[in-house]
């Protein structure tokens, strides 16, 4: 019997050494998976790409939908659960904050950052009397000199009437629509470094969460709710950064491992710190939480929603509207069912 303290000191080490490898394995998958998951979007092909403007368009209005799910069902929630006070203003406070910032970057450096506004729909010229007799003309004589101005004179002719009927096209369907179809900048830096912040910042606190466990079962349990919660964001803010014009896959590549260590980091602190929950706890955190999901908010209705609509209404796919509309709906969806799974975990 005079054995037994020590035992039991050593069966408690072995318990602890054993949470701590579950915590391990726990920054492994959710680092791992989620530089997998983001990085996928930045293997398919340009040209892919370019094939399928309104598949990538879907996979955005995809990720808009878990964005704003991710937002409203997931953190303002957990916000106003441990800070009762005024969660729902500090939510706007980081939503108004990267709107202040976006307008700056664009008064203060718009040449410098290359905000480019789409023009409306260009038509193609058609030059229908030059090739009609099926042979290419000579140059040099005065009869095919005479004809090439008349077939300039009438294409600009043609364009232009073209131009004023697109034109009262597009008023009549702003009109209906209650929207301005012109593109907004195919560029926002601020948009694109307050979402990347967010989802980061968002990915330490949940690693803080599983870092507080006091129990192997728990780190796993939590570990499954937040692996699938993290892999859907990683994919879609892969789809995002992967679909700016110009961009560079070291670009891509540094976002993602900024996002992806997150969760790394947040475990490391949930493991080093004393007063496990009572730090968890702490305001500060909640009030880091409630400006990250006002953050996501800001990106998604005032960003990724709005250029996705105006590239598609005006097109030729008259359906296309509802196919974004239902995959926002199926982002939506899938990430309110997964926000349930881990608050009942």
């Amino acid at each position: 019997m005079e054995f037994a303290p020590d035992r039991n000191r050593g069966f408690i080490h072995a318990l602890q050494m054993d949470k701590d490898n579950t915590k391990i394995l726990a920054m492994l998958t959710l680092g791992g998976g989620s530089l997998i998951f983001g990085l996928l979007p930045a293997f398919f092909s340009r040209q892919s790409r370019r094939r399928q403007p309104l598949m990538v368009s879907n996979l955005l209005c995809f990720g808009a939908g878990v964005l704003l799910s991710t937002s409203l069902i997931h953190m303002l929630p957990e916000v106003r659960e441990k800070l009762p006070n005024y969660p729902e203003l500090i939510f706007c406070g980081g939503f108004f904050m990267v709107y202040v910032a976006d307008e700056l970057m664009h008064c203060l450096c718009g040449e410098a950052i290359r905000h480019i506004h789409n023009d409306p729909p260009r038509v193609q010229q058609h030059h229908g009397h030059s090739h009609s007799h099926g042979t290419a003309p000579g140059y040099g004589s005065l009869s095919e000199t005479q004809s090439l101005l008349d077939d300039s004179s009438d294409n600009r002719q043609a364009d232009t009437i073209r131009q004023i009927e697109d034109r009262a096209d597009a008023e009549a369907n702003a009109r209906i629509c209650h929207t301005n179809h012109s593109e907004p900048c195919e560029q926002s830096l601020a948009g694109h470094a307050g979402l990347l912040l967010a989802l980061s910042l968002h990915s330490i606190l949940e690693g803080i969460a599983v870092g507080v466990q006091d129990t192997s079962a728990k780190v796993l349990l939590l570990l499954g709710a937040v692996a699938c919660h993290k892999f859907v964001v990683g994919f879609c803010l892969g789809v995002e950064l992967s679909s700016t014009p110009g961009s560079r896959f070291r670009n891509h590549l540094l976002a993602i491992l900024i996002f992806s260590f997150g969760s790394i980091l947040g475990i490391g602190i949930g493991m080093a710190i004393v007063d496990l929950k009572t730090i968890y706890d702490t305001s500060a955190l909640q009030v880091l939480q409630a400006v990250a999901g006002g953050t996501l908010l800001y990106v998604t209705v005032c960003e990724v929603l709005p250029r996705e609509k105006a590239r598609w209404h005006l097109s030729n796919k008259k359906f296309a509207g509802m196919g974004q509309c239902l995959s926002v709906m199926a982002g939506f969806g899938t990430m309110t069912l997964l926000s349930i799974y881990m608050k009942e975990e």
